[in-house]
């Protein structure tokens, strides 16, 4: 059913896959994912929907191979069907004509950005792009980007591309620079606690994607927990985007410390046979980005 039509390297160990899926590529909004199901008996991956088209009854997804799951969903040939998926699922992002927004990611960040970027285009604001990578070896989407962003800034912590140094340092020059009406950052917790502290003083409101691990994406298990204005929210059916001003950003990253140690993607008992890819943990393909 979810058949596989296109396929393409991005950046390393990174693919971007079409999937036919008719049911959510007219309903599927910027800010939402699927959990998808590579083969009979593999866990469920959470991954981000940065592309539909209903039309083509399709929507596109990035994979990172990382571990077993991932590795397998990657090597899917054209033609082939991945086992299940489900979604859309999440809340969208909240998107509507600020002005001048900015809207910075980093690391597999910017899967999660890109649709945003395009939902906030097509309402008519002003969008400034901001894709931090480790090197250029790893940076993704860059042509995808400067096609949704009126201006696009590239930097690279090591200086093989563009600007050499972190999106958090370019985000404070052009919070300066500009008068922005909003912020979205999705990226590692370092970096979007850093945006949280630097909008805060501007007064700008920040929206961020958080990227907790999760079991099935539908509110079951409660291991996408995180702490927002003082209580615990589930990232899968309440989020994954909120306020960046009211993350708990020492909880959430207490809570990723914990998690990192376990390779889930490669310990994990195989899933239930009664409910193939919704019995066990699985480590969040947005979960590894980094600043």
């Amino acid at each position: 059913m979810y058949k596989i039509i296109h396929k393409q390297l991005i950046a390393e160990n990174i693919k971007k896959i079409d999937i036919t899926a008719p049911m959510m590529a007219g309903r599927a909004q910027p800010g939402q994912f699927v959990m998808v199901t590579p083969v009979k008996g593999e866990h469920n991956i959470p991954m981000t929907i940065i592309d539909s088209d209903e039309r083509r009854s399709m929507i596109s997804l990035l994979v990172h191979e990382r571990g077993p799951a991932t590795r397998k969903l990657g090597e899917l040939s054209i033609g082939e069907s991945v086992h299940q998926m489900v979604g859309p699922l999440g809340k969208p992002a909240e998107i509507d004509k600020y002005g001048i927004v900015i809207c910075v990611a980093t690391g597999i960040g910017a899967a999660q950005i890109l649709p945003i970027c395009r939902g906030l285009k097509k309402k008519g604001n002003k969008v400034i792009g901001i894709v931090g990578a480790k090197s250029k070896k790893v940076l993704m989407l860059e042509a995808q980007m400067r096609v949704v962003c009126d201006e696009i800034f590239i930097t690279t912590n090591d200086g093989s591309y563009e600007r050499k140094g972190l999106a958090t340092g370019l985000l404070k020059e052009l919070l300066t620079k500009y008068n922005v009406q909003r912020v979205y950052a999705i990226g590692s917790v370092d970096m979007m606690q850093a945006a949280a502290q630097m909008t805060r003083e501007k007064g700008t409101p920040l929206r961020v994607t958080l990227n907790p691990y999760m079991v099935n994406g539908l509110g079951q298990c409660g291991s996408c927990r995180v702490k927002v204005d003082g209580a615990y929210r589930l990232a899968c059916v309440e989020g994954p985007e909120f306020d960046g001003h009211k993350v708990d950003y020492q909880d959430l990253s207490q809570r990723m410390n914990a998690l990192e140690p376990r390779l889930w993607d490669a310990q994990a008992a195989p899933a239930s046979l009664k409910r193939p890819g919704f019995a066990i943990f699985g480590k969040s393909l947005w979960g590894s980005t980094k600043k």
